[in-house]
């Protein structure tokens, strides 16, 4: 009887037994209690997460998991996607859109403009860290952020709760994967020490969305498949094959003939008696070679994960003047990537204001309500500066033209239109001729005096 109420109790981790509160698990004291309300990790049972080998059934059957009507969990998805996250191009391209948002610079605002005083709470590692778990949640689907303690007005243990054991349907964290029943996070005593980045639901399943890597994943499957394929290719045909032939009958010299040959390298070998016949056939469709189609193959599903995270399948290697003639702002990729950087943008500075800062007031931060954040727009500024030379260039060329055809422009008007003050320069002294210069001609009769003395 005692074994099944710890069974029960390790699913159910609320569930009392008179055993475990004698042991003295399950209780807290009050140090262990206060660290728990700060940071729900200090809940979740030390139990490794074990992976798994992921294939496109274990895909399908993660989003059956996600999507059940009466115990959705979002277990077999979050392995999927650490496995996901394994592979160097996702990688990549995830730390490239992270970085779209993460480099930016902002600034804190009231209704007369930034306020530098307040932006300086926020110009700290604490804060760059809650950016780039927040800019996780659209990969993920969702993050849970402990802010931990607060010192002297920062939160320098801020850390994301496992999202194994985070139940965005219920909104809860469990003990232990697959437990239905745990702490609610966004009610007390935890509501204060956490901040919950959600993502959109673009099917109405669930009240939170999957994340873009769970279509990543289909393509990164077929990558990694292509991967053992290359490598198995790549060991049959092009590695050279040692092949011993013996017409030795006796087991232990034989023995001891192949382990010579074994040794010689780490390439395939063969031995073989002269009868026998192996043959390597590569089936070759006027190709360098067979192996070219797991190539084709590879730099498609890498095009699909980068038009996926970044908005255009080459976003990651482009290859200058390969896109046509388009430039700057004109350019597709230049597009794509300013698209998916407002996007984010919107969706931290909406998270920050809306959540963050009224949780960093309510822990006593002194910010006050008319405070808002934002992102600086360097990018419109700078395009507005460039329409601004472009047109203040055509109406200095129509000022030029006027002058130069003699008549006489209005430089007055050049100044309010074009911002930029202009005075006109005065009419140059009559140059008088050379006959009526005295003080010319006398120095000129001087120096031919002087030469022909």
């Amino acid at each position: 009887m005692a074994s099944i109420l710890k069974k029960i109790s390790n699913l159910f981790p609320l569930f009392p037994t008179k055993e475990i509160e004698l042991a003295g698990i399950g209780t807290n004291n009050d140090k262990d209690k206060k660290e728990k309300e700060k940071n729900l990790s200090n809940y979740i049972s030390k139990i490794k997460f074990v992976r798994a080998s992921v294939d496109v059934n274990a895909w399908k059957e993660a989003i059956s998991e996600a999507e059940d009507m009466y115990l959705p969990f979002r277990v077999s998805m979050q392995r999927i996607y650490q496995d996901t996250i394994l592979n160097g191009h996702v990688y990549a391209c995830m730390n490239r859109r992270i970085n779209l948002t993460l480099l930016k610079s902002f600034k804190l605002c009231d209704e007369n403009g930034e306020d530098t005083d307040y932006k300086k709470l926020f110009q700290k590692k604490w804060f760059y860290d809650y950016l780039f778990y927040a800019l996780q949640s659209q990969a993920f689907g969702y993050s849970l952020i402990s802010l931990g303690d607060l010192v002297n007005d920062e939160f320098p243990e801020i850390s994301v709760i496992r999202r194994q054991n985070i139940s965005p349907d219920r909104l809860e964290v469990a003990q232990n994967i697959y437990t239905p029943i745990g702490e609610k996070f966004l009610e007390d005593p935890y509501k204060d020490w956490h901040v919950w980045v959600p993502t959109a639901s673009e099917l109405g399943v669930s009240t939170c969305g999957y994340g873009y890597l769970y279509k990543v994943a289909r393509y990164e499957i077929i990558l990694k498949y292509i991967l053992a394929f290359n490598m198995d290719a790549a060991e049959l045909f092009g590695m050279p094959i040692r092949i011993g032939t013996t017409n030795k009958t006796n087991e232990d010299e034989r023995a001891l003939f192949e382990r010579a040959v074994a040794t010689m390298g780490s390439a395939n070998y063969i031995i073989k008696d002269e009868l026998d016949k192996i043959e390597l056939l590569e089936r070759n469709n006027g190709s360098t070679g067979g192996h070219d189609i797991y190539e084709s193959l590879e730099k498609r599903s890498q095009q699909y994960i980068s038009k996926i995270i970044l908005g255009h399948a080459d976003a990651m290697d482009s290859i200058p003047g390969k896109l046509g003639n388009s430039q700057g702002e004109d350019n597709p990729i230049h597009k794509a990537l300013k698209d998916t950087q407002t996007t984010d943008c919107h969706f931290i500075k909406h998270n920050i204001n809306s959540c963050l800062i009224p949780k960093m007031r309510a822990l006593g931060i002194s910010i006050p309500e008319n405070i808002c954040f934002e992102f600086d727009n360097d990018e419109e500024k700078e395009e507005f500066r460039k329409k601004q030379d472009q047109s203040n260039q055509a109406t200095a060329n129509i000022f030029k033209t006027i002058k130069d055809a003699g008549g006489k422009p209005d430089w007055a008007y050049f100044s309010e239109r074009t911002g930029i003050n202009v005075e006109e320069a005065p009419e140059p002294e009559p140059i008088k001729p050379f006959m009526q210069n005295k003080e010319l001609n006398d120095k000129i009769k001087n120096k031919l005096n002087n030469i022909y003395k």
